[in-house]
């Protein structure tokens, strides 16, 4: 009987109460305008609570994607760049094999002697119009002997020796003249270098015809370079009726800014 009067049993008995005039409210319905109200205010609650979470999960999951992201990218552009690397290599290699092809095949199928040397020197701006090859004296090379690459394309010619090399004058040079001929029409001049900016085909008569995209050759009627070598081919013509000449821009055959195979014509 003491349990009755102590807090405790106060404390619970109240409880009781409490929740019996609930279970009595509700039943009678006095209760649905509250429990509405506090479902709506709890179930917006929940809402928010949830969008925000879902913010914030998403916010978390954008910032490793792009981490992600980044990191396969940088790989990416490792691979990118060894790949590129690895072509160029392989490019290179394939060039100076089909360069080697035509050069074997062009000495096999030419008359004359060819001494097969390679360029050591070549000022690829234009800025000299020389070159060094990796042949000289020792190998019986001359001064003035022609110098070609394949298939027959005239380059220039053999103006200084050395015991193993030689300096080879390119035809873009001012210095060189070249007799020539024009392959369609037989017209005859003379082909003289630029200073490296191309070659001008010069006296050749008015009675001739020359035109855009005729292919000039070497004449044969100097001593320096022998009949059937192609020069080039006519770019512009630069002259009209009432000079006395005829003269023509003339596109080298051969890439003088390109070139490290070649050959000495002896």
């Amino acid at each position: 009987m003491r349990f009755i009067y102590t807090k405790t049993f106060t404390k619970i008995f109240s409880i009781f109460v409490i929740l019996a005039v609930f279970v009595v409210l509700d039943a009678k319905g006095y209760l649905g305008l509250f429990k509405d109200g506090f479902f709506r205010v709890y179930g917006f609650t929940t809402n928010k609570v949830t969008l925000a979470t879902n913010s914030v999960k998403e916010v978390f999951q954008t910032f490793f994607t792009i981490r992600h992201l980044v990191s396969d990218n940088a790989t990416l552009n490792q691979k990118i760049d060894a790949l590129s690397f690895d072509n160029a290599r392989l490019r290179s290699a394939e060039d100076e094999n089909s360069a080697l092809r035509k050069a074997l095949s062009f000495k096999q199928q030419s008359q004359p002697n060819l001494v097969p040397v390679e360029v050591l020197t070549l000022d690829a701006t234009g800025f000299t119009q020389t070159i060094i090859i990796d042949k000289g004296q020792n190998y019986s090379i001359s001064l003035n002997q022609p110098v070609v690459a394949a298939p027959g394309l005239l380059v220039g010619k053999v103006t200084k020796l050395y015991p193993a090399s030689a300096e080879v004058t390119l035809i873009t040079d001012p210095s060189i003249v070249v007799n020539a001929e024009v392959v369609d029409s037989a017209a005859r001049g003379l082909i003289r270098g630029e200073h490296g900016l191309g070659l001008t085909l010069d006296l050749v008569t008015q009675n001739d015809l020359i035109k855009s995209g005729d292919q000039v050759i070497t004449s044969g009627l100097s001593n320096d370079f022998p009949r059937g070598l192609l020069i080039g081919q006519v770019a512009a013509l630069r002259s009209n009726s009432t000079d006395l000449f005829q003269k023509a821009y003339i596109s080298p055959a051969a890439d003088l800014r390109n070139i490290r195979f070649i050959f000495v014509v002896q």
